[in-house]
């Protein structure tokens, strides 16, 4: 069942807490039972126990978490683009997030025309878009021009 919660146990939003509990518990299960004496006069023999949990291919589903945490911080690098903005740059304006594109591309929305390091200052709101963005790499702000 070890093996069975490695490769199946992390597909849900609830699995994310449900899983490593499961896990934890089994292990400490495996510990308890390791420490018992071997049977004495049974009638029937004792069922083989199988190849060990980590030699099974269910093992690779400890995988999964792995590459989660992996996919999650490629899609967070990913979406700091507007971080390396710099004047000049066109940049493409979906919902929250702006990211820099070729300035000959469709998606090309915006140009910058200034950009601001810190927190005091501020575009022009009469000649400029504002794209303002604070994070654990620090506080910007990138005033835009649209393009025609």
């Amino acid at each position: 069942m070890t093996a069975k919660t490695l490769w199946q146990g992390w597909w849900g939003i609830a699995s994310i807490v449900i899983a490593p509990v499961t896990l934890l518990s089994n292990l400490v299960a495996r510990t308890r039972f390791g420490r018992m004496t071997p049977p004495i006069n049974c009638v029937q023999p004792p069922l083989d126990a199988g190849k060990p949990v980590i030699r099974r291919a269910g093992a690779l589903g400890i995988v999964a978490p792995l590459l989660m945490v992996g996919a999650i911080a490629i899609g967070v690098e990913l979406d700091d683009s507007a971080r390396t903005a710099s004047v000049g740059d066109c940049v493409s304006a979906r919902g929250t997030e702006v990211t820099v594109v070729d300035c000959g591309s469709a998606e090309a929305e915006f140009k910058v025309a200034e950009r601001y390091e810190g927190s005091e200052a501020r575009c022009d709101r009469s000649l400029f878009d504002e794209y303002d963005e604070s994070s654990g790499g620090g506080r910007f702000t990138l005033c835009l021009t649209p393009l025609p």
